[in-house]
């Protein structure tokens, strides 16, 4: 499989506790939007950087406008905001956020949840072994 633009990291359930990054794998998801800088599938370079197509293709794909990655927290600074965690994970509005729990915990829920696309593909790969062997 070719990814063809540069994707976004993972969510993970230690998102909500700040600033951090993925061992060798470079800055997790919550430093990443904290140093980003309409319309669905319009292309913002200026607001996304090189995750602008990306962003794009998915609000295609999931026909819902990209939410705002973060929310003023507690101490008046930009903190990664779990509807934009949810949208990236490709659930429907509201899955985890209309659920009533604070901030982190929405967050420690949607990381450790499971992507339904990947989830998908696992199953496939796993159901149907035969069809990924490599014939010599």
């Amino acid at each position: 499989m070719q990814v063809p633009a540069r994707t976004l990291p993972t969510p993970r359930a230690s998102d909500g506790r700040g600033p951090g990054a993925h061992g060798a794998g470079g800055a997790d998801l919550r430093t990443t939007i904290a140093g980003l800088p309409g319309e669905l599938g319009a292309r913002d370079d200026t607001r996304w950087g090189p995750y602008a197509a990306a962003i794009a293709r998915w609000e295609l794909l999931l026909a819902q406008p990209v939410p705002e990655p973060t929310q003023t927290g507690r101490n008046g600074k930009p903190v990664l905001a779990p509807p934009f965690v949810q949208w990236l994970m490709g659930l429907e509005r509201g899955w985890v956020t209309d659920l009533d729990l604070p901030r982190t915990a929405a967050l420690r829920v949607l990381g450790n949840g499971v992507v339904p696309q990947q989830a998908a593909a696992a199953l496939q790969l796993l159901l149907c072994p035969r069809r990924w062997q490599v014939t010599t």
